[in-house]
């Protein structure tokens, strides 16, 4: 029988993570407290997968939210709204280059937690201890990337729609303009730039359909097939097709995949995406690099 995960959706950060357990009756939606990495705290249980998410924490069941825990976390919420507003003046007080996304309070209060968003590091000791004598317990302060600030606020995506790493996504993958020119798409980032500045996710979700490309030949090309020669007219990745233009007749004639590429080239394939995936995260590293770079030139 294949295992069954719990997922819970994390209420500061809207970071997946899973559950070892959960008592009957809790439905998709429901509030419950567990224990996690910040101490005590409330998720939302978001329902059950077959799949496991490399690397993501497993919190342990507490208890479903009662009124109790429901009063204590509005309550911190008031006190993560307060906490916000008084980071921003010592943080504009020190004169640190760094970006508040949001503050919170976990559910047993026992520290208060600070998200923010900066091009290099924070010397930010003098701001913890100004913090730390206003709150009286413990300051953590968790520097995010653009993607993670977008997945924790929320926006609206070029598409109309509230980005996918809001509403879905378990963990980022790396996009490269790579993907743009293998999908034919017009080579202007700007137009497939998400509102956290870097290419949008949803590229990478036809990334795999168009790993046959690297296995046909380009548009324009002259090819030999039974004797004859054709020149590539055009390669329809949805229906498997290549279409050919006849040399002599100037007639097109169309070929299934198959009919040119090896009988076990889906197992090519296979190995080809995978490959492909590494190839992108390098060269995602290398593009981010080359754009730090260019940021921090004067």
């Amino acid at each position: 029988m294949d295992k069954i995960y719990l997922r819970v959706r994390c209420l500061d950060t809207n970071k997946i993570a899973e559950l070892d357990k959960i008592e009957d009756g809790i439905k998709r939606g429901d509030l419950i407290v567990a224990e996690t990495e910040k101490g005590e705290d409330v998720v939302r249980f978001i329902g059950f997968s077959k799949e496991k998410i490399p690397g993501v924490p497993v919190y342990k069941f507490k208890r479903k939210l009662t009124e109790k825990d429901r009063k204590a976390l509005l309550r911190n919420e008031e006190e993560s709204k307060k906490a916000f507003g008084i980071c921003k003046k010592y943080i504009k007080k020190h004169n640190l280059n760094m970006h508040l996304i949001k503050a919170y309070v976990p559910l047993d209060a026992s520290k208060v937690f600070f998200y923010y968003v900066a091009e290099n590091r924070v010397d930010f000791r003098a701001l913890v201890r100004d913090l730390a004598k206003v709150f009286k317990r413990r300051i953590e302060m968790r520097q995010i990337g653009v993607r993670d600030a977008v997945q924790m606020m929320g926006w609206i995506g070029l598409c109309g729609n509230v980005p996918c790493c809001v509403r879905y996504i378990d963990t980022f993958e790396s996009i490269s303009l790579k993907d743009i020119e293998q999908q034919n798409l017009p080579l202007s980032p700007a137009k497939f730039t998400g509102p956290c500045g870097r290419l949008m996710c949803c590229l990478a979700y036809e990334r795999e359909n168009y790993t046959v490309r690297t296995m046909l030949p380009e548009q324009g090309t002259l090819i030999c097939i039974n004797k004859k020669e054709y020149v590539v007219k055009d390669i329809d990745i949805f229906k498997n097709r290549l279409i050919l233009k006849d040399e002599k007749t100037g007639k097109d004639i169309e070929f299934d995949f198959g009919e040119i590429l090896p009988s076990d080239y889906d197992k090519i394939l296979e190995s080809m995406a995978q490959c492909h995936r590494r190839c992108v995260r390098q060269e995602a590293e290398r593009e981010n690099e080359i754009m730090l770079n260019l940021q921090e030139s004067p």
